[in-house]
């Protein structure tokens, strides 16, 4: 979990670190190949025993790019320190192990400069120890006798928001209501698959989280064709026999992958992204399928199985199916959206009226009820720039002038949770944190937001898999409705990284923001 970091330290610790990188440091002198000139603890002047946050400094020498790595026993890192290269979704450079004990930081600037750990205590008084390893040289700190941290405000809820978790059709074709012979093409899964994702799933469900939000792409969608003529999901040569196979594409990826959180006792709840409207570009055909969309995401996702909303709260009209609020506990609202707006004539990216006007009369009760925060998730940026990678990078017209932006303004939403991009970017503006972040599977890309809520802030700390996906030997892959298919070959490692976090304040404030969430200089 992201603590707050006490930024008031570092200027008593910096100002320490040139007597530091004069001495030997502490231990045995570093190898000449090491850049570590000294590593120690930096009380800045008062007695550690006093403090639950003791700074770490690591002053280097000049030289060429390097790769730190420190361990902790005792405590926890808080965050990645500014001076460690910031990992990527597909570059690994910085990180904290999933339970902080371990900090890998890349150095990749030449000069002397000084590396500043910011550690915490545990809640008990005790010794603290430290590691500092480059290039195969170590240092051993002593351990220090410090205070137990202070209490912490309690946490209220935990929520874990991935978008475009899984972005693939991944199922059983055996166990759908389809016409699959394993003679006319793969099946649409294989065991690698089901053992990646549950990899995925058990992580998940060790955070024991309130609830998981995924907002969109949560499978390819691109139904209602049939590229390799197999029949699978029958014929595909007019409008009804179009909407018959989505209809049973729907019935076969949807409940296996709603099957696959249910049997890791997660509570989810999906937003509609524009696979779950069959991609786009959205040609004649494919608008005239949106309401079978619609209708098959609803029939499994925000309706009962007797047909009744799951949801009491969403608004009349095209969206009512598709959209939704709901308040996981008394003080956080969460609302998904639908930014969808597809007819016959035309496919936007917009959230309509009748929608809009719902939106805001959520916002006004939640506020009124003294809602302390307000989380809207929908599948598309609305700032900009963002990073992005294999996206069509969709955004919301207008960005922060649109009437939606606008509206999350005027009613104090706090958080904006999107993806579409299958990358990472976090974006403040007028009080309000857009976090566009999430992945495809099938590419290696998926990351997670821990959402941890307490009365005075919500951190976020923002995770990576290391995901690798290749083509079988005989280059023969899972079967999709579309061409291409998926690569059958797929492993993932069963602990995550932590790749960035951030805290945000109850007065609307960013702070402690490290790692891929520091601010994207485009």
């Amino acid at each position: 979990m992201t603590t707050r970091r006490p930024r008031p330290l570092l200027a008593a610790v910096l100002a320490v670190g040139a007597a530091l990188a004069g001495t030997s440091g502490v231990g045995a002198a570093p190898a000449p190949a090491s850049r570590v000139v000294a590593a120690a603890w930096a009380d800045g002047g008062a007695s550690a025993t006093e403090r639950s946050v003791l700074p770490l400094l690591v002053s280097l020498a000049a030289g060429p790019e390097t790769r730190l790595t420190v361990r902790v026993t005792g405590a926890t890192v808080v965050a990645l320190p500014d001076a460690c290269a910031p990992s990527t979704v597909v570059r690994r450079r910085s990180h904290l192990s999933a339970d902080a004990v371990t900090l890998v930081c890349t150095v990749v600037g030449k000069r002397a400069q000084d590396v500043v750990v910011e550690v915490r205590t545990g809640a008990a008084p005790g010794p603290v120890g430290a590691t500092v390893t480059d290039r195969g040289v170590v240092t051993t700190l002593p351990g220090r006798a410090v205070a137990a941290a202070a209490p912490d405000t309690p946490r209220r809820l935990r929520l874990i928001s991935s978008p475009d978790f899984m972005n693939a059709d991944v199922a059983d074709l055996r166990r759908g209501p389809g016409f699959w012979n394993p003679r006319r093409s793969p099946n649409s899964t294989s065991p690698a698959y089901e053992r990646a994702i549950d990899r995925v799933l058990d992580d998940w469900q060790r955070q024991e989280p309130d609830g998981v939000l995924v907002a969109g792409d949560l499978v390819d969608g691109r139904w209602g064709r049939d590229s390799r003529h197999t029949g699978n999901f029958g014929p595909v040569g007019n409008a009804a026999q179009r909407a018959s196979a989505t209809r049973r594409a729907a019935a076969t990826y949807y409940p296996q992958y709603l099957q696959r959180f249910r049997s890791h006792h997660l509570d989810l709840y999906p937003a509609v992204g524009d696979h779950e409207y069959g991609d786009n570009p959205w040609t004649s055909s494919k608008r005239r399928l949106a309401p079978v969309f619609q209708q098959e995401f609803a029939r499994y996702f925000t309706r009962t199985q007797a047909g009744r909303p799951r949801f009491r709260d969403h608004p009349g009209g095209v969206h009512a199916s598709t959209a939704y609020a709901f308040r996981p506990s008394p003080e956080v609202q969460v609302v998904s959206i639908d930014p969808f707006d597809i007819s016959p004539g035309r496919a936007r990216i917009r959230v309509d009226r009748q929608q809009l006007r719902w939106l805001a009369g959520v916002l006004r009760k939640a506020r009124a009820d003294g809602v302390r925060w307000t989380l809207v998730q929908g599948h598309v940026p609305i700032l900009e720039p963002v990073r992005a990678r294999g996206s069509s990078e969709l955004h919301y017209p207008g960005g922060a002038r649109s009437r939606l932006w606008q509206v999350f303004r005027k009613y104090g939403v706090d958080v904006y949770l999107c993806g579409e991009v299958h990358d990472v970017t976090a974006t403040t503006q007028d009080g309000i944190l857009q976090l566009a972040h999430g992945g495809a599977f099938q590419f290696g890309l998926t990351t997670y937001s821990v959402l941890d809520v307490h009365d005075d802030r919500l951190d976020v700390t923002l995770r990576d898999y290391a995901v690798r996906v290749r083509d079988a030997r005989d280059h023969t892959r899972l079967w999709e409705t579309v061409r291409s298919g998926l690569k059958k070959w797929i492993r993932l490692d069963p602990e995550p990284v932590t790749i960035g976090t951030l805290t945000l304040g109850a007065d609307g404030s960013v702070t402690d923001r490290s790692g891929i969430l520091l601010p994207y200089r485009h």
